[in-house]
């Protein structure tokens, strides 16, 4: 107790509280429910690092993981390497299962091209921009770069006849997202491309 007359101590200041700086971004783990996966691959170190993991690429930010396919993206987990691999494991299993196979795409495609050549008073073999031809498939960015993809890894480009033959984005061009598509293989380099057209597959005796 304070002496009589005497003033009381003044509480003494409490610290502030130091601010927390974000730790190295983890390394993803190819670990998930059902066994290991793919072992990830570093693409840059960043800041952000982005990890390619699987078909899919990894950006770790300060607080979560964003997850992309062909640039585009497809889904989020936190930064914990099992979330992160989960999250993978989940957004590949939509991309393939809403996948159009070959045989249903090929001539989706066709009727496409034909409505966006009508669209825009076009002749048969003339190119068409690639992003009109999506719009008019419907669906996400996303899926279609994976069924174009999966058209070309498994070498189903002829439809009645005719190959699809896509342009690719060059110059100031392929800076212009709006209007290209990044298309990927499996190891997650590709290029941007513009244009599409279906040309009449040559004959040979």
């Amino acid at each position: 107790m304070s002496p009589v007359g005497s003033k009381p101590r003044a509480a003494a200041a409490c610290p502030a509280p130091r601010p927390i700086a974000p730790g190295p971004a983890p390394r993803p783990t190819s670990r998930r429910p059902g066994g290991a996966g793919p072992a990830p691959r570093l693409i840059t170190p960043g800041p952000p690092p982005q990890w390619r993991l699987g078909a899919l690429t990894v950006v770790i930010g300060a607080t979560r993981a964003d997850l992309r396919y062909a640039r585009e993206p497809v889904g989020s987990s936190s930064r914990e390497p099992e979330a992160i691999a989960a999250a993978v494991a989940r957004a590949q299993h939509r991309l393939a299962l809403r996948s159009r196979a070959p045989d249903e795409l090929l001539p989706a495609l066709a009727a496409a091209y034909t409505a966006v050549l009508r669209r825009r008073g076009g002749r048969p073999g003339d190119r068409v921009p690639l992003v009109e031809l999506r719009d008019e498939l419907g669906g996400t960015r996303a899926q279609f770069a994976w069924d174009i993809a999966r058209l070309r890894r498994e070498r189903r480009l002829v439809v009645d006849g005719r190959r699809l033959d896509l342009g690719v984005a060059t110059g100031h061009t392929a800076a212009r997202r709006s209007q290209v598509v990044w298309i990927e293989n499996d190891a997650g380099d590709g290029s941007f491309f513009q244009s599409f057209r279906l040309i009449t597959q040559e004959v040979h005796s």
